[in-house]
């Protein structure tokens, strides 16, 4: 009785993958120009590819072509065994690389994100400086104000004059 042994999902996928390009490669160039003949010969060539895996050795070894790089295979040792239907295995794939393409896109979402976010905290810092500059030139202009007071508070007293004509002219320096 065969057993069936389980492979890991990843070199299940390898051996289709490189089972596909063996029978891409039997394909000849020529077969290329028609899609139906493309497919026939591609059938033909599996059908004949799955017979000589399957001969005995010994049929090799009496024809005389049997060459000792290449490995003999009996019927009784299959080359490979799918425990599951291929086009699950492509439905899988598919939702694996729908799973990366989430997780990448998350990603992106969650970058945007904080790049926004920065802007943002840069745009509240640059009003914050703003706000300062105006309040730092406010105090200037102020201190400036008082300074021209009290200068003109002393020059109006040296010269001898009352305050109230003082008053005029301050009335239009805060003007």
């Amino acid at each position: 009785m065969h057993v069936k042994r389980s492979m890991p999902k990843a070199d299940r996928r390898r051996l289709i993958a490189s089972d596909s390009m063996s029978d891409f490669n039997m394909v000849a160039p020529e077969d290329f120009s028609d899609d139906n003949r493309l497919s026939s010969s591609l059938a033909m060539r599996k059908k004949k590819h799955k017979n000589e895996t399957s001969a005995p050795a010994k049929n090799k070894q009496e024809n005389g072509r049997h060459e000792a790089s290449e490995p003999s295979f009996e019927a009784s040792e299959p080359l490979f065994e799918a425990s599951e239907p291929l086009f699950e295995d492509a439905h899988q794939v598919e939702l694996q690389l729908l799973a990366i393409e989430t997780r990448r896109l998350d990603f992106e979402v969650a970058q945007w994100k904080q790049q926004q976010m920065l802007r943002r905290e840069a745009l509240q810092l640059k009003r914050e400086e703003i706000k300062l500059k105006e309040v730092t030139t406010k105090q200037q202009q102020h201190t400036h104000i008082m300074e021209l007071k009290t200068g003109i508070l002393q020059a109006l007293d040296q010269v001898g004059q009352p305050p109230a004509p003082a008053r005029k002219y301050l009335a239009l320096l805060e003007g």
